[in-house]
């Protein structure tokens, strides 16, 4: 379910543009209050992002926009699910709605190249979910809002060119995922880490801490190396403490 956006003479305002859901919106008070609060938050971590550039809002204009609420009541259990549970939850999660394509390829087309914005896009908005994970886990930050992400397409007149962002209500910080062994699983479920751990119960008696792990959609890392290294897009990545924009310029592509 989406919102129609309208237009303005100069662009698009920060308040206008679709709203996509993860689930069916319900029309329940504090369900829309959850909403209200997560897209007055990503509209507020961008007015930061731009105000850290030096850049006013009065000096852009936007072209295009849309924002994702993943309104999964799971977010708000995450930190007592198990990490089964998580993944499970984050296989599910990060297949958006059919919509989600028709308006990335829209923003796509007015950038000048739609394909390339869908690729760098997804990355961006998977790290985003691995954010939302982390900061449900450790914060238990979505028990009165949502996670959720806006892509803004907008032009600046200080530096004279095109941006898109993905901004998130995520950890605000860089998360840091699992390392892979050569087994492809992560090193805590590693069979060699497995009977370390065995070994060192045996000959100690300490008791064993709980595990305190996090599900990831995983291989994002790479894949922001790849924009800059296969694709030659310039990219960058700031972090504030209610979320986090990714930004890719343009000006010098499309």
């Amino acid at each position: 379910m989406i919102k129609p956006a309208r237009q303005t003479a100069v662009g698009f305002s920060l308040k206008e543009g679709p709203v996509i859901y993860s689930q069916e919106e319900s029309l329940e008070d504090d369900e829309r209050l959850k909403k209200d609060l997560t897209l007055a938050e990503l509209n507020h971590v961008f007015k930061l992002y731009l105000g850290n550039l030096g850049i006013r809002t009065d000096d852009i204009s936007i072209l295009g926009q849309f924002s994702v609420i993943f309104n999964d009541v799971r977010f708000a259990e995450w930190d007592g699910m198990s990490l089964a549970e998580q993944d499970l939850a984050l296989t599910e999660i990060v297949r958006l709605p059919k919509i989600y394509s028709e308006l990335i390829t829209k923003v796509g087309e007015i950038a000048g190249d739609k394909q390339v914005v869908k690729w760098v896009v997804k990355d961006a908005y998977q790290n985003a979910i691995d954010s939302f994970s982390h900061s449900a886990f450790t914060q238990q930050k979505y028990k009165n809002r949502y996670p959720g992400f806006k892509v803004i397409l907008f032009l600046t007149q200080v530096e004279q060119g095109m941006k898109l962002v993905v901004v998130d209500n995520g950890f605000g910080e860089l998360v840091v995922k699992p390392k892979k062994s050569f087994t492809g699983q992560t090193y805590n479920d590693d069979i060699f880490m497995k009977i370390s751990d065995w070994l060192v119960r045996i000959f100690t008696k300490e008791e064993p801490k709980p595990k305190q792990m996090i599900a990831y959609t995983g291989g994002q890392g790479m894949a922001l190396k790849k924009i800059r290294i296969e694709l030659g897009l310039d990219y960058a990545l700031y972090f504030f403490t209610t979320g986090a924009v990714f930004e890719l310029r343009l000006k010098n592509y499309f």
